[in-house]
């Protein structure tokens, strides 16, 4: 369209200086000129002719060299903004992830520290049942203990009761007293706490005054030699 217009303007240019020409008397054939100007227009009609195809191939390749250069733009804004995307997704995920991470973690410390809790719980339950359990055994055996010692003593003070039974029936007036000396009766003897028995005795509160036959019969024996407050 612009050489469309230049040609038209270089042939009104030259038509209008043929008529200035005309109008100050200048003796030239008319046809002339107006020949020149249909040449010289035709000339331009041809370069611009030649010359436009070029200039539209090279706009037409601005024009698709730009909505290229668009396309290319839009595509990378595109690619860049699914990029973004998928990296925002991605990063949604991890932090999903990692939250989902911490969540569980968090749970399985809650649960090991119940479970511990409960171990301890069972363990403080098995220790006091232990305890109790050791505690009542330690009772039942002092019971035990109390208990046998209390028969073994009450056979004691029955054995005792027995011998003094025996004893006292053995009347005091069947040993003689002769001055300091205290004889037993026929068959009967003075056991000291040596398991050792005597017939005359200066103390026979310190001896167990029985028959010899029970004397014998408890393991003494007849003392071999006498001393300043018994003798055989």
């Amino acid at each position: 369209m612009f050489f469309f217009s230049l040609i038209a303007i270089v042939y009104f240019t030259i038509r209008w200086i043929i008529n200035h020409f005309i109008k100050n008397g200048v003796n030239k054939p008319y046809k002339k000129y107006t020949f020149i100007s249909l040449i010289a227009a035709v000339l331009f009609l041809t370069v611009g002719t030649i010359a436009s195809p070029t200039h539209r191939s090279s706009a037409d390749q601005t024009s698709t060299s730009s909505r290229i250069s668009s396309k290319h733009k839009k595509k990378n804004a595109s690619n860049e903004s699914k990029r973004k995307a998928s990296i925002s997704k991605a990063n949604s995920i991890k932090e999903k992830e990692s939250s989902e991470s911490a969540l569980s973690s968090s749970k399985e410390e809650s649960e090991s520290i119940a479970a511990s809790k409960s171990e301890f719980k069972e363990d403080s339950e098995s220790i006091a049942s232990s305890e109790s359990e050791s505690s009542k055994k330690q009772s039942e055996a002092e019971s035990s203990s109390i208990a046998k010692a209390s028969s073994e003593s009450l056979a004691a003070s029955s054995s005792s009761a027995k011998k003094a039974s025996e004893t006292s029936t053995t009347d005091n007036a069947s040993y003689t007293k002769d001055g300091d000396w205290t004889t037993a009766a026929s068959g009967m003897v003075f056991v000291s706490d040596s398991n050792k028995y005597y017939t005359s005795v200066k103390n026979p509160g310190n001896y167990q005054y029985m028959t010899q036959s029970a004397a014998d019969n408890s393991g003494a024996k007849p003392a071999p030699r006498g001393n300043q407050y018994a003798r055989p």
